[in-house]
């Protein structure tokens, strides 16, 4: 079972990635806020992957990133975002993403990607 930083200013995203994750066994925080998520990330709590949208405010998907990259550099980290253009995904890719998913999503692209990042950080993927 894996923690999971759930990051996106949408509530039916928070809301449906969310129980995606439990479903699969995982403990979901969601955050709306993005600067509660960048709270969250320089806090001691645990997390074993961050999973964050990209166009936010007041900070951004791509501070985010990078604050993890800072404060967590060994946290793994998947995107998901309408805005995955090129330029956007080599990006992120650039500040340390693991991988990225494009929204609209399906259920299996979201499932493939985390567990993707979650069996390269050594955690368990699922129960």
């Amino acid at each position: 079972m894996a923690r999971i930083l759930l990051v996106d200013d949408e509530e039916s995203v928070l809301r449906t990635v969310g129980m995606l994750f439990r479903s699969e066994g995982h403990e979901v925080v969601p955050v709306r806020e993005s600067e509660i998520a960048a709270e969250m990330l320089k806090s001691s709590e645990e997390f074993d992957l961050l999973l964050t949208d990209i166009r936010m405010a007041p900070i951004d998907g791509m501070e985010i990133i990078r604050l993890a990259r800072k404060v967590r550099p060994d946290m793994n980290i998947v995107v998901i975002s309408a805005y995955c253009s090129e330029k956007t995904v080599k990006q992120a890719m650039a500040l340390g993403c693991t991988t990225y998913v494009k929204k609209p999503f399906k259920t299996d692209e979201v499932l493939s990607a985390v567990r993707y990042a979650l069996e390269k950080s050594g955690a368990s993927p699922s129960q």
